[in-house]
């Protein structure tokens, strides 16, 4: 579901990621676990068409996706946690009794820094510029990123204002390789 393609090693180790998880006053974050399922799925296949249209996922998540296939997904996504090769989080309402969307962080090389891809639901798109905002910050702060690589893709409007009006710089370096059909903003440390 992320942009860039996996490194598959090891990134980080666990002790390094940040406990507790961010807990906000709009949604709270827990590692992405096969007991999301049921919540996550709900989530998903809410806003599929639009998820599909925005972050061009093709036809992911197909018709005939299942809550046994998301959750195979996501104890995927789980795995990749512990080994330290990506951090995956379910967003929750504050209660944990709907999943909201998820985040997603990633190694990201090119400049020495970490990736962040995200989603969230229909129904939580006026929350979208918070999570974008409290997400960064506890990057920055949290996780001590110095650099924060948000790729946006073309037909995602809604984000590319987002990051604009975050005040996100836009870099040029991503003209070509995996990235090169995605507006790629940076986050600096202050």
């Amino acid at each position: 579901m992320t942009q860039a393609p996996k490194h598959g090693s090891r990134w980080l180790s666990l002790g390094s990621v940040p406990q507790p998880p961010l807990v906000t006053t709009r949604f709270v974050t827990e590692p992405l676990d096969d007991k999301h399922a049921a919540l996550d799925f709900t989530a998903l296949m809410s806003c599929r068409s639009r998820l599909r249209d925005e972050l061009q996922w093709g036809s992911w998540p197909p018709e005939d996706f299942t809550l046994e296939s998301n959750r195979a997904d996501l104890s995927r996504h789980n795995d990749e946690f512990k080994r330290g090769e990506a951090f995956a989080y379910t967003v929750l309402s504050p209660k944990r009794t709907r999943c909201l969307g998820c985040i997603y962080i990633e190694r990201c090389v090119e400049i020495d820094g970490a990736q962040l891809a995200y989603w969230v639901i229909d129904e939580a798109i006026d929350m979208e510029e918070f999570l974008v905002a409290n997400v960064l910050e506890w990057m920055h702060k949290d996780w001590c990123f110095r650099r924060v690589l948000v790729p946006l893709r073309k037909a995602n409007s809604r984000g590319l204002v987002i990051a604009r009006e975050y005040g996100l710089v836009e870099s040029g370096a991503f003209r070509e390789g995996p990235l090169s059909d995605h507006h790629c903003f940076l986050s600096q440390m202050a």
